[in-house]
């Protein structure tokens, strides 16, 4: 049966020791209140350790038979067996890098506490003690072992596991700034401090044979009040601000006050490559695209800019905000930058199909005026000039009905023009008809138009001459091609001056014909010159005999011209006449 003191007199090793347990337990009871924080359970469960492991060595320094040394050992690896697991996993997770913490990593840390914890206590086949003695120094009673082969695999395991947690904290260190920096350094000291003095232990340079490990838990247990107390620590675990600030898919500039640069993300070198690690610290050389001088820099601040990129352009939003200390000073920017590249394209395509659907809105107005007005007074014409034309047949005037019978034919002629141009303007506006290409020749399909309308201007004293050029052939619609000849030529006949000639042309400019017909008739404004090829632009003006129009026709022209990649312009002057021409592209 062991013996111990329960209470005092206790050796000053043994109250450094108690304060150590006992200050470890007190924050690990504490930092409960942050469980929700990621991570907070494992360093919890440390500070227990810690304090289960200095709480067995306090008595093991006050016993001096073998069996109550024993009994404390074996309360001391509780803690020393699961306490090496503890550190790594915290380190692990503080550093952001808790993904790696598969289940089977975790399970494998703790079978290795657990097996240690089971080879202490049996000492199975003196695998942990070859030799058990007890040393005096003094009034201090000390075990002296000789070790086994799974001690010293704990030993390798351990040191490893420390070095590994080390190395992580001194990583987030240095890529910290900071208070995260502090809470870094924090964790990093708390990690090698006990190394360092559980090397000197293992190396047997240690005064009298003292484990000095839980001496330095002391310590460990001052930052841990510290970190907790002054800089946050659990609030922050782990180092959750910098796994943000890396993962944002905003870009971050951070700038002190001098605008010197603090700190950016890896979106942030998305749109600006020029930046680079060693500029912190330096003032910026660069403009920020959209911001004015970084000195000028104002709370609220927006604006949007384009960035040139190999696949296009890229459509920024910068907005800039005040970073404060805790005394709600200034202390510096946040330039965030934000990708709006795809809103700017929803926007345009919105833009986009409002034009279009004015412009549906333009066309469906045209064609109820059109419909409401020129076909209605069209056929009233025709039916008022039938009636006159049979009464002047019963009355025997010649004379008379050879005059209704031309103004029924023109008419008729006038209107099946409208309405074949209303067919064809409709099935575009519907995307039915059918563009089909194939090689033509020039001279023959003016020739044919010209022939078409050989009544209209030989009805107005008008002369139409083809003006002989290069034998051109065209790679076009055959109707549409028909469709724009026929509806300029029919322009120039109705805005002719009796006695006049039409000239219809035509020329090779690179890989196009261009078509062109002049007339010496009423010309136009440059106003009226602006808006004929408009979609929504006034009905037409009355010709030289009174002819109507509804300005469909030249709409009509520009759409066909333009399905053929080609352009169609006019050139006017009033009273001087006008000279249209189109291209369209040659027979490859």
């Amino acid at each position: 049966m062991f013996k111990f003191q329960l209470f005092p007199p206790y050796n000053i090793y043994t109250y450094i020791l108690l304060f150590t347990a006992f200050l470890n337990f007190v924050l690990a009871i504490y930092s409960l209140r942050f469980r929700r924080s990621p991570g907070t359970m494992v360093y919890c469960m440390m500070l227990l350790a810690i304090s289960v492991y200095s709480f067995g060595y306090a008595f093991e320094l006050q016993c001096h038979e073998v069996e109550s040394i024993l009994f404390w050992l074996r309360i001391e690896y509780i803690g020393i067996s699961f306490l090496p697991p503890l550190i790594i996993m915290l380190a692990i997770h503080y550093s952001g890098r808790a993904h790696f913490l598969k289940w089977w990593i975790v399970t494998l840390l703790f079978l290795f506490g657990f097996t240690t914890l089971f080879m202490q206590y049996t000492n199975f086949h003196g695998l942990f003690y070859r030799e058990f003695r007890l040393v005096h120094s003094g009034d201090l009673t000390l075990a002296d072992f000789q070790h086994g082969t799974w001690y010293w695999i704990h030993q390798v395991a351990v040191n490893l596991m420390l070095v590994i947690s080390s190395i992580l904290y001194l990583l987030l260190a240095m890529e910290s700034s900071g208070m995260n920096r502090i809470r870094s350094t924090i964790m990093l000291i708390s990690c090698i401090v006990p190394w360092l003095f559980y090397l000197v232990y293992l190396t047997g340079n240690s005064p009298m044979n003292f484990d000095l490990s839980p001496f330095s838990f002391s310590l460990v247990g001052f930052l841990a009040a510290l970190g907790v107390f002054r800089f946050h620590l659990l609030q922050y675990l782990p180092i959750a601000l910098e796994q943000v600030f890396n993962s944002m898919a905003d870009g971050v500039i951070i700038i002190d006050s001098r605008n010197h640069l603090v700190s950016y993300n890896p979106s942030a070198y998305r749109y600006y490559p020029q930046l680079s690690m060693q500029m912190r610290g330096e003032p910026l050389q660069f403009n920020i695209a959209g911001l004015p001088e970084l000195s000028e820099l104002t709370e609220g601040f927006e604006a949007e800019a384009e960035l040139p990129a190999q696949k296009g352009k890229t459509y920024i939003h910068v907005r800039a905000a005040s970073v404060k200390n805790d005394r709600n000073k200034p202390k510096g920017w946040a330039v965030i930058i934000s990708d709006v590249t795809q809103r700017r394209k929803n926007e345009n395509l919105l833009i986009e199909k409002e034009k279009k659907l004015k412009q549906l809105n333009a066309s469906k107005d045209k064609f109820l005026a059109i419909i409401g007005h020129d076909l209605r007074n069209s056929f009233h014409l025709i039916i008022n000039m039938t009636e006159m034309l049979i009464g002047n047949i019963e009355k025997d005037n010649r004379e008379a009905a050879i005059k209704k019978g031309k103004i029924i034919y023109d008419t008729s002629v006038n209107t099946y023009h409208l309405l074949q141009n209303l067919l064809e303007w409709a099935l575009i506006q519907q995307k039915g008809m059918q563009f089909n290409p194939e090689p033509l020749d020039v001279d023959t399909v003016i020739n044919e138009e010209i022939q078409n309308l050989r009544t209209l201007f030989e009805q107005k004293d008008l002369t139409i001459t083809n003006v002989p050029g290069p034998a051109i052939r065209v790679n076009a619609d055959p109707g549409m091609l028909k469709t724009v000849l026929r509806n300029l030529i029919s322009n120039a006949i109705k805005y002719s001056y009796p006695g006049t000639d039409i000239q219809v042309s035509h020329s090779v400019q690179d890989d196009f014909a261009i078509i062109s017909i002049t007339d010496k008739g009423t010309g136009m404004s440059a106003e009226e010159l602006d808006s004929i090829f408009g979609d929504d632009g006034n009905l037409s003006k009355k010709g030289t005999a009174s002819e109507g129009g509804t300005g469909l026709g030249l709409r009509l022209c520009r759409e066909f011209v333009q399905l053929h990649g080609g352009e169609i312009r006019a050139e006017s002057k009033p009273e001087k006449g006008s000279r249209f021409s189109f291209t369209i592209p040659l027979e490859k």
